[in-house]
């Protein structure tokens, strides 16, 4: 159980750190990481698939900064395959430009994510995903 628990830590921490360099600089990354039928709720709206991607990528620009980060295994298939994985983030945003009249306010954020992986390409992949601004 300690190998999983470490695997799955060490790919959290490396998804989280890829998903917000996409979602604050470089969007039309973000595709790679949903697939038709994930499934995300942002703020009460529910999105999926390409739907979601195309609704992160309309958004102001962002800049995030995670504070909190827990990741854990959920389940595996009982073949020994890799397991899903729960990521669950904590932290601060801005959307806008700072330079805009009046600057955008920081918001505190938390996301969280189970990943599931692609048994064709071997990656990780959002299966979902729920954001929600915490004030």
């Amino acid at each position: 159980m300690t190998d999983t628990v470490s695997i799955t830590t060490e790919g959290g921490e490396q998804f989280q750190k890829h998903f917000y360099e996409y979602l604050d600089s470089d969007r039309q990354d973000l595709k790679h990481l949903y697939h038709e039928e994930s499934k995300v709720v942002w703020n009460g709206q529910a999105l999926k698939g390409k739907d979601a991607v195309r609704f992160l990528a309309e958004l102001p620009i962002s800049k995030h900064e995670v504070q909190s980060l827990d990741c854990q295994p959920v389940a595996t298939g009982g073949d020994g395959s890799d397991p899903m994985i729960l990521v669950t983030v904590m932290g601060m945003v801005v959307f806008g430009h700072k330079e805009s009249k009046p600057p955008p306010e920081t918001k505190p954020f938390a996301q969280t994510f189970v990943l599931g992986k692609d048994p064709v390409n071997n990656a990780y992949f959002i299966c979902a995903d729920n954001y929600r601004f915490t004030t």
